[in-house]
């Protein structure tokens, strides 16, 4: 495994993360008893960075996160990034999630992210000065975005008075890649940390081209993916010469555009697999001709990035009793 500084941090993590998604969440039928082996094939693949939500699976991501890994003895080797919903709004809200999550995970996390942004009339800056207060009651050592545009990334770093927004937590793969025309301009010149999350578009370019889970079957990019003959083609021959499988091939393009990609999975030789990405090496031959064959998704799904924008428009308290009801994301 290699390792890069994450961000205006100065702390190294692994290039590839594990995302704790799959693992307790109700659109993934997630098998938390699978968490510690999860988790110690991670550590033992030199994975170092795990990425979890209060809404998945309600907090069950969270506790199985946190029970593996101090049952592993982990936590001082480990950066655990964690995220509150969009239905908190302000300090006292915010404050509320962390100290949930907290207690989930049974140690404090080392960054804190907005899941989403706020309702669309709640003004932006008093929830980020929120994310802020976090900090400086000791919560957690950084505080992050996530499902941020360009626009509301730009606007979210401007309000910051003191602790600065590290990380924007983003949908980024081969099938999605607005985020090249919307966001990244922005986060180079900012040295914002990119952390991509469905990196491999819910198991699409892995080669799971089966839909099995509500994730991959209300999907449009898996559907699209399973029918894309050029995609298809071209990472099999990567593959056949290389010796790579299909999930290297697509981190491995991820970790060359500067991005943290955090898959996640529920199968520990997946872990190892992925943790492998790290190591292997595409020439310029190939990166250019993924980019080609995939240069369509650029502006297939709009100039904007727009995940969970829809949800801006619901009020708070319907947002959090609709995930509660639905038994979290």
């Amino acid at each position: 495994m290699k390792y890069k500084v994450f961000g205006k941090t100065k702390i190294k993590i692994s290039e590839v993360g594990l995302g704790f998604w799959q693992i307790g969440s109700t659109s993934w039928k997630g098998d938390i008893s699978k968490a510690k082996e999860i988790v110690k094939q991670a550590l033992d693949s030199g994975i170092n960075f795990f990425d979890t939500a209060e809404v998945y699976g309600n907090g069950k991501s969270e506790m199985s996160l946190g029970n593996a890994i101090k049952e592993l003895n982990a936590i001082d080797s480990t950066f655990v990034a964690t995220k509150v919903g969009g239905f908190r709004p302000t300090e006292y809200f915010i404050e509320k999630g962390i100290k949930r999550s907290i207690k989930n995970l049974g140690f404090k996390p080392h960054l804190l992210q907005l899941h989403w942004p706020p309702p669309i009339w709640i003004p932006l800056c008093s929830t980020i000065r929120g994310l802020e207060k976090m900090v400086d009651k000791g919560y957690v050592d950084f505080i992050g975005v996530s499902n941020f545009s360009g626009k509301l990334l730009n606007e979210a770093i401007h309000c910051t008075s003191k602790h600065e927004i590290i990380s924007n937590q983003i949908e980024y793969n081969l099938a999605y890649r607005v985020p090249e025309i919307d966001i990244f301009p922005l986060a180079k010149k900012e040295n914002v940390e990119i952390i991509a999350y469905s990196p491999l578009a819910k198991g699409a370019l892995a080669g799971a081209l089966n839909p099995n889970s509500l994730a991959q079957k209300s999907d449009k990019k898996f559907n699209i993916i399973k029918n894309d003959n050029e995609l298809i083609s071209t990472l099999n021959s990567i593959s056949q010469k290389r010796g790579y499988t299909w999930s290297q091939i697509s981190l491995k393009w991820l970790i060359n555009n500067n991005t943290l990609p955090i898959p996640g999975t529920r199968n520990k030789n997946r872990v190892i697999e992925y943790a492998n990405s790290s190591e292997i090496e595409l020439d310029k031959e190939e990166l250019s001709l993924l980019n080609s064959v995939t240069n369509k998704y650029v502006n297939m799904w709009g100039n904007k990035y727009g995940n969970l924008n829809s949800i801006r428009y619901v009020p708070c308290i319907l947002q959090y009793i609709g995930i509660k009801i639905a038994g979290g994301a």
